[in-house]
């Protein structure tokens, strides 16, 4: 997936911000330094727990930020990980790493473009 097809709405993610543009460009450098290493295979795959909570932190900052895609995407894997074979559960973290990678990148090309006025 290239990042010309993710979508990310980073107007909904400013009035998650309350319209605060350095606030919400902090919010997004957060991100990217929790998630630019992208998920971890081996730690998720050893730990359902730890892998549920990520999940979780994923699907709840990516709503944040606007990446409704990325989030309904960990929403619907945290739902039923434990459900998952392993086989599965590989194919699931590999699938949100592509996802996810889109994400990130598009989100270090808005933080270049943008120029903050406040």
């Amino acid at each position: 997936m290239s990042s010309n097809s993710v979508q990310i709405d980073f107007n909904r993610g400013l009035r998650h911000c309350d319209n605060q543009h350095n606030l919400y460009r902090e919010v997004l450098n957060c991100y990217l330094e929790q998630f630019a290493p992208l998920l971890n295979t081996e730690d998720l795959l050893e730990d359902v727990e730890a892998a549920r909570l990520q999940l979780h932190t994923l699907k709840s900052l990516s709503a944040t930020i606007g990446a409704t895609d990325l989030s309904l995407l960990a929403a619907q894997l945290f739902k039923n990980w434990q459900q998952k074979t392993y086989e599965q559960r590989t194919e699931a973290i590999t699938q949100v790493n592509v996802e996810l990678a889109a994400v990130n990148e598009k989100i270090a090309s808005y933080c270049n473009e943008v120029v903050l006025d406040d």
